[in-house]
C-alpha cells in the first residue's frame, strides 16, 4: 500500500506538471477569446524554453531567462498575428508553420545544449504563513512549497478571469471574437484587440517553455514539451472557453503525467491465489506499465476532442462565435 509519502509526492508532481498547462491554456483562451486559434502553442513553447534556458547558462540569471522566454513567445505570437489578422491568412496553416518553425530553431540552436542543465527556479514556501501551511498532510508541501512559476500560474488563473469579464479592456476582447463586426460597429478596436490578445497568448505560451526548462526540468532536450502544446489547445476546449475550468483540466493531465513518474511505485498485481489473477495480472501489468501510461495523456486528449464533437452536434458547445473567422473593415 502506497503511504503519505507517496501521496505528497504524487501530488507535488501533478501540481508541477499542471504549471505548463495552466500557462499554455490561459494563453490559448485569452487568444481564442478574440477569435483567433494558435495552433503554434507548441513551437512558441519551445522557443520559450529554449531562449530562457541559454539566458539562464549565459547570465546566471534565471528571472532574466524567464523574461526573455516572454518576450521569445511573444515575438513568435506577432508573426502569428501579423499573419492571420493584417493578412487574412488561414489561421490553423500560420499556427502549424510556427510549431515547425519553432521545433526547427530549437533543435539547431539547442544541439550543443543537449543534456546540459542548469539551476533555475528553486522550490520556496509562502512567506509568512508558508511554513505553517506546508505542514497540511499530503497537499501541503504540493501547493505551499513550489517554485514561483507555480504560483504565478494559479494566481493567474482568478486575474484572467477578472481580467476577461470584469474590465473593460477584457469584455472588449470578448465582444471581437463574438461578433467582430458589431463590436467595430460600437467603437472597439478589432485589430487592435486581437493583436493583443495573441501576443498575451504567445507570451504566457513562451513562459510555460522556461517553466519546462527553468523550473520542472532544468535540463535541456530538443522534445521536452512532448506535444503539451496540442495538450493545452485541446484543454480550452474542455475547458469550454472558461479560465477557471482551465485549472481543473490541467490538474487532471497533470495527474497523468504524475503517475507514469510513480506508477512504479505501485504495486496492483492480485496474489497468485486470488481468482482470476493468472488473467487479470498481465492486463494489470500492461496497463500500469510507464511507457503506456506515458500515453494516457494524449488519450485524454482524444477522448475531450469526441466529446467536444459529441457536444457540437447537440449545440452545446461554446466556442467563440467568431473563432477562426478573418475580419476585413469595410470601406465605402
Amino acid at each position: 500500500m502506497a503511504g503519505a509519502g507517496f501521496f505528497a509526492g504524487l501530488a507535488n508532481a501533478t501540481v508541477n506538471a499542471s504549471t505548463v498547462l495552466i500557462l499554455a491554456g490561459l494563453g490559448e483562451l485569452i487568444s481564442e477569446r478574440a477569435g483567433v486559434l494558435n495552433l503554434g502553442v507548441e513551437g512558441m513553447m519551445l522557443v520559450g524554453a529554449l531562449t530562457g534556458f541559454i539566458t539562464t547558462v549565459v547570465t546566471g540569471n534565471y528571472w532574466l531567462g524567464l523574461g526573455v522566454a516572454i518576450l521569445a513567445g511573444g515575438a513568435m505570437s506577432l508573426i502569428h498575428a501579423f499573419l492571420c489578422i493584417s493578412l487574412n491568412s488561414d489561421q490553423a496553416v500560420s499556427g502549424i508553420m510556427l510549431t515547425l518553425l519553432g521545433t526547427g530553431l530549437t533543435t539547431f540552436f539547442g544541439n550543443s545544449y543537449s543534456g546540459n542543465s542548469v539551476s533555475g527556479f528553486p522550490e520556496r514556501t509562502l512567506p509568512l504563513i508558508g511554513d505553517l501551511l506546508v505542514e497540511i498532510p499530503v497537499l501541503g508541501p504540493a501547493l505551499f512549497q513550489s517554485t514561483v512559476t507555480d504560483y504565478a500560474a494559479l494566481l493567474l488563473v482568478p486575474v484572467v478571469w477578472l481580467f476577461l469579464y470584469h474590465t473593460n479592456i477584457g469584455l472588449e476582447l470578448i465582444s471581437v471574437g463574438e461578433d467582430p463586426e458589431t463590436a467595430d460597429t460600437m467603437g472597439v478596436d478589432v485589430f487592435k484587440m486581437r493583436y493583443l490578445a495573441v501576443i498575451i497568448g504567445g507570451a504566457l505560451a513562451g513562459a510555460a517553455g522556461a517553466h519546462l526548462s527553468l523550473a520542472f526540468n532544468q535540463i535541456w532536450s530538443a522534445s521536452m514539451t512532448a506535444g503539451r502544446g496540442w495538450i493545452a489547445v485541446a484543454l480550452v476546449i474542455f475547458a469550454r472557453w472558461r479560465p477557471e475550468r482551465i485549472l481543473l483540466g490541467a490538474y487532471l493531465f497533470g495527474l497523468f503525467n504524475a503517475l507514469q513518474l510513480y506508477s512504479q511505485a505501485l504495486d496492483f498485481s492480485l496474489g497468485a491465489g486470488a481468482p482470476l489473477a493468472g488473467v487479470l495480472n498481465p492486463v494489470i501489468d500492461f496497463v500500469m506499465n510507464p511507457t503506456i501510461m506515458s500515453t494516457y495523456p494524449y488519450l485524454a486528449t482524444l477522448l475531450v476532442l469526441v466529446i467536444t464533437v459529441i457536444r457540437a452536434e447537440n449545440r452545446e458547445l461554446a466556442q467563440p462565435s467568431a473563432l477562426v473567422q478573418s475580419y476585413s473593415r469595410e470601406t465605402d
